[in-house]
């Protein structure tokens, strides 16, 4: 699944990462810059440019300019864990520095160079790689994890975080950028990938720095998905329809799976919130076969919107003690897009002290 994630973004992505190293390289194919005026956040008129590059639209003063550099080694995490640059934007200049891949070597890392003149601000663009250090991402968003210090802010309709710095080093990391006076992070969610997103930094050097601040914070907000997130509805009884609905559409998602494997392991969970069910079953939600009949019950504990807009659903399987055995249960926490297919599932009570294995577990049909 990782692999396929990384596939999709690239294939979004590559069409803005194609061109020479160099501060005013093209977008490339796709890219759209149309220009308009708008009153900024320091209310002075300010010719705009729409842009779009990297799966997302956002607006940005025309006096900057907008570059992509060679990626060259697509996907590897800076020294720092910071994520490569996409592109850069702003009155100031970076590069970004990517040594080539040796086929069986380590991924090396990329690294910016920035120029920040007096008086000049440098935004870049940048995707946190699946598997590198991140502050901030869809799955750290629906476990409630939170990073201190920063602001909470949403994002054309998902969470995002924002922080920070004067101490020349950019929040969250280790990465010090030359003669920059205040440094700005954001990190940006994304709904299709939840372990990934974009990470935004913008580096400013300026005795006054309030307006370059002002811009880059309308720059951000300026900002929209191309790929449209889902959103949950807002009305009271529309989204207590679309609960029952999702619910519904989950099972169906998750019994495909399982009755391929012909077990129906879902099957005896009630198609709504809160109910219970009695069954015998000898096929359990996460083990190969029993070689004995067990008793249980099943209860679809609940279905809740989450953070990424989607949902979030609890079941629970409990068993009694029996021969040889002691009483048990296997709780099962998934995450869904918002018609309820389902994203990722984990499983195993959240008290792992108590957790106990379903018993009388037989061998595995897989090999090796």
């Amino acid at each position: 699944m990782g692999l396929a994630a990384v596939v999709a973004v690239v294939a979004v992505a590559a069409p803005w990462l194609l061109g020479p190293r160099s501060g005013t390289a093209p977008l490339g194919p796709g890219a759209v810059e149309t220009a308009s005026a708008e009153p900024s956040a320091t209310n002075a008129a300010v010719p705009l440019t729409h842009s779009v590059a990297w799966g997302l639209t956002f607006d940005y003063p025309s006096a900057w300019t907008l570059s992509a550099p060679d990626v060259g080694s697509f996907g590897a995490a800076t020294p720092t864990g910071n994520a490569p640059a996409l592109g850069f934007l702003g009155n100031g200049s970076a590069t970004q520095d990517c040594p080539p891949w040796t086929q069986g070597g380590p991924q090396p890392a990329c690294t910016t160079t920035w120029n920040l003149p007096e008086g000049s601000i440098v935004i870049r663009f940048g995707l946190t790689p699946i598997g590198a250090p991140s502050t901030w991402n869809g799955y750290q968003a629906l476990s409630g994890a939170d990073i201190p210090g920063a602001t909470k802010l949403t994002i054309d309709g998902l969470p995002a975080r924002f922080a920070r710095s004067s101490s020349g080093v950019v929040p969250y990391s280790s990465e010090t950028i030359p003669g920059a006076t205040e440094i700005l992070w954001w990190g940006v969610t994304v709904q299709a990938y939840n372990w990934q997103g974009y990470t935004i930094v913008a580096a400013i050097r300026s005795s006054h720095p309030a307006e370059l601040e002002a811009r880059a914070q309308a720059v951000i907000e300026s900002i929209r998905y191309l790929t449209r997130p889902t959103l949950l509805p807002t009305d009271p009884t529309a989204l207590e329809q679309a609960r029952q609905a999702a619910l519904l559409n989950y099972f169906a998602d998750v019994t495909k799976f399982s009755d391929d494997e012909h077990n129906h392991a879902y099957d005896c969970f009630p198609r709504t919130a809160g109910g219970s069910s009695q069954a015998t079953i000898t096929q359990t939600l996460n083990t190969a076969p029993m070689t004995e009949p067990l008793a249980v019950t099943c209860t679809t504990v609940s279905i809740e919107p989450n953070a990424m807009q989607g949902w979030t659903i609890k079941l629970t399987q409990t068993w009694a003690a029996g021969p040889g055995y002691p009483a048990g249960e296997c709780d099962v926490t998934s995450y869904t897009t918002a018609d309820g297919s389902a994203a990722s599932t984990s499983f195993g009570p959240s008290d792992k002290s108590n957790f106990q294995t379903y018993p009388n577990v037989g061998p595995s049909k897989y090999k090796g």
